[in-house]
């Protein structure tokens, strides 16, 4: 897999540009699969200044890498040891149970230390978070730990790429509602943030003192926001290992599950769901709605499959069934040769190579827009 650095800044940038607050770059999940350290560091030479990670063990590998700006870890401590870590490498954690409070404020305590915090509140996610009917006994204990700094509060959007708004617009309200009764209490935050990179394309109102960017550093754009034209990251290279002609009424692949209705011109490339081709699975089938829509996209890529490889930019059609290691291509009609390069699509969250090779432009020129 190549990935673009100087890309990825590009959409960073771009986004800064747009937003006009503050951006935490978001690099959990390895960096969605890009690798968390390099990228990280290529944003940090770009100016990011704070960085999100879900657990502490992501935020201590950043420190080793040698990140020295903020980072927020989307979670809370759960044991004494994290606690610890989240002090000794400063990463700042998240407060969203009044158990993981008391703990950590032991610990600074006992280091004789102060830490910064910020507050997470659930404002229709269903997550982590402060729930709203607990606010007044959680606030009224938060304002005793001494050895807390409250940075910063946040809550997370569950439904900011929906055709309406209504829901993310009243979790802000929700949202704005609890910072003022943060403020009645004595506790004044100077970062509130709620924005993800949906929501802060489209919603200005959301992105309040900083937004968390994520998906968009990498070029996937869900948004609606036209104006911002983000570029692709990465891709995934291969070389056709096997070119071979099959006649009319020939089985391919596992299954027999193709049958060549004519003379064909096939190609093998040493790429399959092992390394993560065509393995993403659709993941709102939990409600009656969401279901008709698996089904329908189901069919639709039946009918219509999306391409995969493409060979000078165009596209190949996968014959047959995507093998472990191994996917037949269709080259009717194609000039291509053994060792040719053949470009696949695959998310990189799910890429299971193992070599990843990192870019600038001028090596190798752009990848495309999103």
């Amino acid at each position: 897999m190549e990935i673009n650095l100087s890309a990825i800044k590009r959409n960073y940038e771009k986004v800064r540009q747009e937003v006009n607050v503050p951006v935490m770059a978001v690099v959990k999940g390895n960096a969605y699969g890009h690798g968390m350290g390099e990228v990280a560091l290529a944003l940090q030479k770009a100016g990011a200044e704070w960085f999100g990670v879900e657990f502490v063990e992501e935020g201590i590998a950043l420190r080793k890498a040698g990140i020295g700006g903020r980072i927020l870890c989307f979670t809370s401590p759960i044991s004494r040891e994290e606690c610890e870590e989240f002090l000794e490498y400063d990463i700042t954690p998240t407060i969203y149970s009044i158990e993981s409070a008391e703990l950590l404020n032991k610990v600074a305590c006992q280091r004789e230390t102060n830490c910064r915090v910020h507050l997470k509140f659930d404002t229709g996610m269903g997550r982590f978070g402060f729930r709203l009917e607990d606010l007044d006994s959680a606030l009224a204990k938060l304002k005793n730990y001494k050895n807390f700094i409250y940075e910063g509060a946040y809550t997370h959007f569950s439904d900011a790429f929906a055709k309406s708004g209504d829901y993310t617009l009243q979790q802000l309200s929700r949202f704005q509602k609890i910072i003022e009764r943060l403020e009645e209490e004595g506790i004044r935050v100077s970062l509130r943030h709620a924005a993800s990179s949906v929501a802060a394309m489209d919603f200005p109102e959301t992105r309040l003192d900083m937004v968390r960017i994520g998906g968009a550093l990498f070029g996937v754009a869900m948004f609606k926001n036209r104006e911002v034209k983000l570029e692709k990251a990465s891709r995934v290279k291969a070389r056709l290992l096997e070119i071979r002609h099959l006649a009319r009424g020939s089985y391919i692949g596992y299954g027999r599950t193709y049958k060549t209705p004519r003379d064909m011109r096939i190609g093998i490339i040493p790429v399959g769901y092992c390394e993560g081709l065509k393995v993403q699975r659709r993941n709102y089938t939990y409600s009656i709605l969401g279901l008709v829509r698996n089904i329908y996209q189901e069919i639709k890529d039946f009918l219509n499959p999306p391409p995969v490889a493409f060979i000078d930019g165009r596209p190949l059609r996968v014959l047959g069934r995507i093998g472990m290691q191994l996917t037949v291509v269709d080259l009717t009609g194609i000039d291509a040769k053994i060792g040719d390069e053949v470009i696949v699509a695959i998310d990189p969250i799910y890429y299971k190579g193992e070599e990843k090779v990192y870019l600038a432009d001028e090596d190798r020129g752009r990848f495309g827009e999103n």
